[in-house]
Formats: structure tokens, C-alpha cells, sequence
């Protein structure tokens, strides 16, 4: 979303009285193009609540995330979340924080975006060399650790899916991230941060395959 957008929808949000729930876990790991503030970086009304996760930073196994908020808001959601599982373990807080105040984290959070910057640029040369001239389309990206494919019309996305999964690629189908999963959807995701550059190359020459078998 650009700084454009993200202030209108923050005017918007003090027009009508609306929290806006800002769900950053991926905002370290730009690699490319313009780095845009985040709503709450402008927040003076204390109506966006702001979520990060060192899950895609420290480690996968550490499920610890933050929240920004007003008082009010971060009370109720406490209560809430005790409700939920009582307690974050402390042992992955004090990894996070041991992390974060022992070790260079500025340094690791570079290591990452150059290697994550060359893993992207390698998953979309494959995609354009591979899978582009069998009518898949997919948006070019500047961070995070996904790409979002979408396939042609009239494509049965979660067939195509399938037909992946049995020749051991495993994408996540576009309807998992619907509010409603009933709702038609071409589209699906691919990962390229934890598969080797040589399973990655593998990976795309079968979605290649599979996409010629579907698509005539």
C-alpha cells in the first residue's frame, strides 16, 4: 500500500471511529524498492493497533509477536490472549530479547535482506523463464518470503493445487486467505525462503509442467 493510500485509509479510520489493525510481520524484510512508514509511525489519535512477529526475523520455531497500542485496547487484548493459552512461554521471549539487545540485530536483519533479496530475484527469473509462457501470471514483489501466482480463467485453482502436491510441490491455495472460501479464486502461493536454489529450480519446473497440463 503506498503512503497515499495508508494516510487516506488512517483519515478514513478517524472520520468514522474504526480501530485499524496493522499487520506487519514481514516489514524488515524489504529488500527493494521504496521503504513506506507504517500507519502507526503517523497514529496521534491512538487508533491503529500495530503487530510485528520474530518468527520471520529470529527463528520459525519462536511463535513470539508485539503489539503497539492505546492502553484500553492492549487491556482488553491481554485478557483476551490469557484466556486463549494463559501465557507466551517465557523461554522464546528471552531468546527474542537476548537477541535483540546481545547480538548486532540491525546486521542480522541486513544478512537476511541480501539473502532473501537472492533467493526472490532467482525464484522470479524462474517463474518468467518457466512458468510465465504457460499463461500464469504473478506480481513482482520488493520483500517478505511469498510470491502470488494466479492462474487463467476457468483454471480449477485447487485441482492445479493438488496435481502440485502429488508431484511433492506444495503451494498454498488462494482461497485459505478468503474471509469467505467459497468465493471463486485463481490464485495461489508460493514460498521460496526455505527450499534450496536447486529444489527451488525443481519446484518451478514442475509448476511449469503441471500449468501445461492444465492449461491448453
Amino acid at each position: 500500500m503506498s503512503i497515499e493510500k495508508r494516510h487516506k485509509l488512517y483519515e478514513l479510520a478517524k472520520k468514522y471511529n474504526v480501530l485499524i489493525i496493522e499487520d506487519n510481520p514481514y516489514g524488515d524484510l524489504r529488500y527493494s524498492g521504496e521503504d513506506v512508514p507504517c500507519i502507526k509511525s503517523f497514529d496521534t489519535e491512538g487508533i491503529v493497533i500495530y503487530s510485528g512477529s520474530f518468527s520471520k526475523v529470529v527463528s520459525p520455531g519462536i511463535r513470539v509477536g508485539f503489539m503497539v497500542a492505546n492502553k484500553a485496547a492492549m487491556a482488553k487484548m491481554i485478557v483476551c490472549k490469557q484466556g486463549q493459552d494463559v501465557h507466551t512461554t517465557m523461554w522464546s521471549q528471552m531468546i527474542c530479547n537476548e537477541f535483540m539487545t546481545k547480538y548486532d540485530y540491525k546486521g542480522h536483519l541486513n544478512y537476511l535482506r541480501k539473502l532473501y533479496t537472492k533467493k526472490a530475484n532467482l525464484c522470479m527469473d524462474l517463474l518468467d523463464e518457466y512458468v510465465v509462457e504457460t499463461g500464469i501470471t504473478y506480481n513482482k514483489i520488493e520483500g517478505g518470503l511469498f510470491i502470488w501466482c494466479t492462474l487463467p480463467k476457468n483454471v480449477d485453482m485447487l485441482a492445479f493445487c493438488k496435481a502440485l502436491t502429488e508431484r511433492k510441490v506444495c503451494v498454498v491455495p488462494g482461497n485459505a486467505f478468503l474471509t469467505d472460501s467459497s468465493i471463486p479464486c485463481d490464485s495461489f502461493r508460493i514460498n521460496f525462503s526455505t527450499p534450496t536454489d536447486e529444489e527451488l529450480t525443481q519446484g518451478i519446473k514442475i509448476i511449469s509442467e503441471v500449468a501445461k497440463e492444465f492449461i491448453k
